[in-house]
């Protein structure tokens, strides 16, 4: 559990992409306490939506097995338009991915579930300017 006086230490704004509502309410949970503005949502069609729509981010973080499209085809999609965004997988189905797939999608970090404090500390790491 974060301390109290973390709410400062990341005042990013955090776009978090799951299909599995549970992984998205506990990521924004850990998230908020240290003081990050979290939007969250349960597709990466709907992410990429919100992205062309103009909404700023200082890191993205998506799962990577999800229906239609998936985090490492988001991923290219979003590089494509803004290479300068900061993008991690999280997920628990690393090993439905071959390396080179995940290594040529643009990620800035892979990351593997179960989500921890620690965990998103070292994932909030890519969000600092």
């Amino acid at each position: 559990m974060p301390k109290a006086d973390c709410n400062s230490i990341f005042p990013y704004k955090i776009l978090v992409i799951d299909d599995q509502l549970s992984q998205l309410r506990l990521i924004k949970t850990l998230l908020s306490r240290y003081g990050c503005h979290v939007v969250t949502v349960d597709s990466a069609e709907e992410a990429e939506q919100i992205i062309r729509w103009g909404e700023q981010f200082s890191l993205i973080i998506t799962d990577l097995r999800m229906p239609w499209l998936n985090g490492a085809q988001f991923c290219k999609r979003v590089k494509a338009l803004h290479p300068e965004l900061k993008v991690c997988a999280l997920s628990g189905n690393l090993e439905y991915f071959e390396e080179h797939e995940l290594a040529s999608s643009g990620f800035d970090g892979i990351y593997q579930k179960p989500v921890s404090d620690k965990l998103l500390k070292e994932i909030l790491k890519h969000a600092q300017p």
